[in-house]
């Protein structure tokens, strides 16, 4: 659990000490014209691509954040993003704790700004969740805090706190449908290699550290693509219902896109669920199992964790037909120039990198394909060395457990 969550008052001033502060530019505004690794004041910082920088080593006065995301353009920095409390990295907080959290944070945020803060409400407004926000406006920026949380008392469940700081608040909009791109401008994203690879350029990379929020980063991803950067993986794992240690149940992800799509302009297609999947792969399986005298696999049992790699591969695309009829799906979607996002269980085929999971069920997308050489391109939420990869697509075709499409309507 963060720190911050404990006994605040006299925690707060020591944990400071170790963090970078940068308050005094973010109260002065000069953080908004400093070239943005300057502007984080030595700390430690990663770049999961190029108009991000991730570090997770900053305090504000008194309040020392988690993670913190700064978005960039011509080099300086034009929003700050930064979690004082979620679920997926701390753990689960009882209500007081939460509250402590927020109350605290409204405080120094007041004594930063020297103005009162504005209660913008306990609503949707333009975000997909409820919150609870306050805004400090003054000559120098906008900071904003949100609280996300449902239920009472034994019942509660808190999901998020964050800061969201910009010069102009028009620069803290919450993603709402307005903030997308045309269709048009989304195929500008298509490129085409000598070789015949096929694939989308510039999909932000959205870091889910160590939590298990692979679903909801992977769908941040898809929203930042089309301009709705502000639909955060927090957002996303409060309405996919991921849990604190990590997990999203394809179910929960289905059913929560169907109403985050209709919110957001965007229309969720399915081209292979879960439960489908399970029942293709199990008779095909089965049949050369029994030939190589191999066990059989049902669908009560851990289809994917059992499976012999080459059986499954070839029972799932042993034949060009096979491959062929995956592989136009992904060019159909490629093509128009939407992702496809990927549900996979990872570990039964070698793979490029190493893997921070070693096996087991992940999200991810795939945003290319060579037709000719029948390979996929796809990339990770694990930071910029995962941000494109290629794979056989027999080998990818093994290992799907689904595949669906977030497309602007």
């Amino acid at each position: 659990m963060n720190k911050f969550l404990l006994p605040l008052l006299p925690l707060l001033c020591c944990m400071a000490v170790s963090a970078q502060d940068i308050s005094a530019s973010l109260q002065s505004g000069q953080f908004w014209q400093t070239p943005a690794a300057e502007a984080l004041n030595g700390a430690r910082f990663s770049r999961p691509d190029a108009e991000h920088l991730r570090s997770s080593n900053l305090a504000i006065g008194s309040i020392r954040t988690g993670e913190a995301i700064v978005t960039v353009a011509d080099d300086k920095p034009v929003a700050l993003q930064a979690m004082l409390y979620n679920k997926g990295d701390d753990g689960n907080i009882d209500e007081e704790a939460f509250n402590n959290t927020v109350d605290e944070a409204r405080a120094a945020l007041t004594e930063l700004t020297g103005v009162k803060a504005k209660f913008r409400g306990a609503g949707k407004r333009d975000s997909a969740v409820k919150l609870k926000s306050w805004e400090w406006k003054w000559e120098n920026g906008t900071i904003r805090l949100e609280a996300n949380s449902s239920g009472k008392k034994n019942s509660f469940q808190g999901e998020f706190i964050r800061l969201n700081a910009a010069l102009k608040a028009k620069s803290l909009s919450s993603g709402g449908a307005t903030d997308s791109i045309s269709k048009h401008e989304l195929r500008s994203s298509i490129t085409t290699e000598e070789d015949g690879t096929v694939w989308l350029k510039g999909v932000p990379m959205v870091d889910q550290g160590q939590k298990g929020y692979c679903m909801p980063a992977t769908l941040a991803r898809i929203f930042a693509f089309y301009g709705m950067d502000k639909v955060d993986q927090h957002t996303l794992a409060d309405l996919c219902d991921s849990n604190s240690g990590g997990g999203t149940t394809s179910k929960g992800m289905e059913d929560a896109m169907k109403n985050v799509c209709k919110k957001y302009h965007t229309k969720f297609v399915v081209l292979e669920d879960y439960v489908s999947t399970l029942k293709s792969v199990v008779e095909p399986y089965n049949k050369l199992a029994k030939k190589a005298d191999k066990p059989t696999l049902s669908l009560y049992s851990d289809i994917f964790g059992m499976a012999d790699a080459n059986l499954l591969r070839e029972a799932r695309a042993g034949k060009n037909s096979q491959v062929n009829k995956w592989l136009k799906d992904i060019k159909k979607s490629i093509d128009s120039g939407s992702p496809v996002i990927w549900l996979v269980t990872v570990g039964i085929y070698q793979e490029e990198i190493p893997l921070p999971q070693s096996r087991g069920g992940h999200a991810r997308l795939i945003i290319g394909y060579n037709l000719k050489q029948k390979t996929i391109i796809y990339t990770d939420s694990w930071g910029a060395a995962h941000a494109r990869k290629t794979m056989p697509a027999a080998d990818a075709i093994g290992m799907t457990m689904g595949r669906y499409i977030i497309k602007l309507r």
